[in-house]
């Protein structure tokens, strides 16, 4: 196994042994934190880009692991956000209300972490589905690092949601596929022949996009807005890349790998094997961005937003063109970027000045400025305003559907871009050209709370000026061009 690789999956791993240095020696562990987290992305950088396969041997299991180009975006990208996580963590955790319960907190967040790489670079199915699994089962405890009837049913939910569809659909698809001996591993050169099982593959695809219920596809969403009762850096890693986001990578590596891109466009082509999963994603998308502008809390708008984009995201996939598919993974790219620091200035709102819901948060808006401005920057960005990172995939979202006909989709898109505007302008309005009013006070921001934050934005402003190199560096390594 390539030693770069098996050193990224051990090395969260050991993070959590050390969790217990919390109580004590809480600043020494952030600064081991940094250090390994700092390591880990080193690791992703240096792992070469290929289509060699890993074995893993243990017992009766033949655990496989590569890095395609899927596979390395998504690792740099967990790398990246647990550094932001970990500084905005370090002050976060400070809190009377959570002191005591951060040694979970890491403990848990750093295996899911690990099993988060190791769904990433997950070589077949079945080494997906075990990591995506077992990712499912550590993330849950951080739901409930304070426990109330709020936390209990969104820790609640959360499990029946995604090991009902983990059971019931996604391992079910890919039991169908060993018992018509269809190959599971991600290779270009699979020779799968769905051209005369396409009802069967109609089938399948289903079950995939239902059963991968991180893509939050009804009936299967609502356990995003209630993950949002756990603590800020937990929402901020769930809406960003380590959790939903797996969803996605897993659609790609499947419509790739398993059904191929060419096939996949033939299917979802027509509309009863697989055209009217847009339609449903489009739907989705509006009633996200709807549901986003109608709520009030913070946390709850940004998670039905994320609901909205992943839908737009799952649309570009399914479409199986080279376009659509760089399209989809620029916007998780520059979608992941936005959402943890919409998230984290969520964080401020709420742990700093103790504001919820937006009708205070305008009230507190004059007084904290500089972080309006970057959560302004971040909303325009996921809506899409051109020049903004956010812009870049989308636009390509919709070179893709006018070129392959999706006409509703790109209605679809616009129209949760129109709705998500009538609820980032305000706040940004409420700041610079409303009254002041309120008894908000400005605040000291902890320093590495700043700096989680404002690098976050840096990253996305640089994604704008770096665009064409990393469409280029992606067309170079991805076989599919």
């Amino acid at each position: 196994m390539d030693k770069n690789l098996a050193t990224l999956i051990l090395l969260p791993l050991i993070l959590s042994q050390l969790s217990f240095m919390c109580k004590k020696y809480y600043n020494l562990f952030f600064l081991i934190q940094v250090l390994i987290s700092i390591l880990c992305l080193e690791q992703t950088i240096n792992i070469p880009i290929s289509d060699k396969i890993y074995h893993v041997n243990i017992g009766i299991f033949d655990i496989k692991f590569m890095c395609d180009i899927y596979s390395y975006f998504f690792g740099i990208l967990i790398s990246i956000f647990l550094i932001l996580t970990i500084f905005y963590s370090f002050s976060y955790f400070k809190q009377p209300n959570y002191y005591h319960n951060k040694n979970r907190f890491f403990f848990n967040i750093f295996l899911a972490i690990m099993f988060g790489y190791a769904n990433c670079y997950s070589a077949n199915l079945e080494t997906l589905f075990l990591f995506y699994f077992m990712m499912i089962i550590y993330t849950a405890p951080i739901l409930i690092l304070k426990i109330n009837r709020s936390t209990l049913k969104a820790h609640k939910l959360y499990l029946i949601t995604h090991i009902f569809g983990s059971l019931t659909l996604f391992l079910p698809a890919i039991l169908i596929l060993h018992y018509f001996n269809f190959s599971t591993e991600f290779n270009l050169e699979n020779k799968n022949n769905w051209e005369e099982h396409r009802v069967l593959a109609s089938l399948i695809l289903t079950l995939f996009t239902f059963g991968i219920t991180k893509n939050c596809l009804p009936p299967f969403h609502n356990w995003i807005t209630r993950s949002t009762v756990s603590p800020t850096p937990v929402s901020a890693l769930l809406h960003s890349v380590s959790a939903v986001k797996s969803g996605s990578l897993a659609m790609i590596k499947i419509v790739v790998y398993i059904f191929s891109m060419d096939f996949t466009k033939e299917l979802t082509n027509n509309f009863w094997y697989g055209g009217w999963i847009f339609y449903l994603c489009g739907l989705t998308g509006v009633y996200g961005a709807y549901k986003a502008y109608k709520t009030n809390k913070i946390k709850y708008r940004f998670a039905y937003s994320t609901i909205s984009q992943l839908s737009y995201i799952l649309s570009s996939i399914l479409i199986g063109t080279k376009i659509a598919m760089m399209g989809a993974i620029l916007h998780i790219i520059s979608h992941s970027l936005c959402k943890i620091v919409l998230f984290f200035i969520a964080g401020i709102f709420s742990s700093i000045y103790n504001v919820h819901d937006t009708k205070e948060a305008m009230k507190l808006a004059p007084h904290i400025k500089f972080w309006i401005i970057c959560l302004s920057f971040c909303g325009a960005s996921i809506i899409g305003i051109p020049y903004l990172p956010g812009s870049f995939g989308k636009e390509l979202m919709i070179d893709a559907e006018i070129s392959s006909k999706h006409f509703s989709s790109i209605i679809f898109l616009l129209c949760g871009s129109f709705i998500n505007i009538l609820y980032i302008f305000p706040i940004f309005k409420s700041a610079f050209f409303g009254k002041v009013e309120g008894h908000y006070k400005t605040l000291t921001v902890p320093l590495t709370m700043k700096i989680a934050i404002i690098s976050g934005v840096s990253l996305s402003i640089l994604m704008s000026f770096y665009i064409e190199n990393l469409i280029i560096f992606f067309k170079h390594y991805d076989l599919q061009y």
